[in-house]
């Protein structure tokens, strides 16, 4: 290998290489319309499975809000919960999980 490929001081990014500070920002919807934002993920991608801070940063929910939407989807019987804490399509999850056979 030729030296002057690989220079032995570390170089300076450049400016638009800087991280910036991001800003989060929480999209504000009712419960319904989260419900149905949820329900249409699983729809659409039915091997789908989260856990809840997964889904948080997928469709920017709080915590609080993503928690009660998908803990109300599990007493509903549209989703599973497994014993890794992952949210999967319950007619998905139940054959599969060992935990959740009775």
């Amino acid at each position: 290998m030729r030296p002057e490929l690989f220079p032995v001081e570390p170089t300076v990014p450049p400016e638009w290489w800087r991280e910036e500070e991001v800003v989060a920002t929480v999209a504000r919807h009712s419960v319904p319309e989260w419900r149905d934002i949820v329900l249409r993920a699983y729809a659409e991608q039915p091997a789908l499975s989260l856990t809840g801070a997964q889904g948080q940063r997928l469709w920017g929910m709080d915590a609080s809000t993503c928690g009660y939407v998908l803990d109300a989807l599990v007493e509903s019987g549209v989703l599973a919960r497994t014993s890794a804490g992952q949210y999967c399509r319950a007619a998905v999850i139940r054959p599969v999980d060992p935990v959740m056979v009775f």
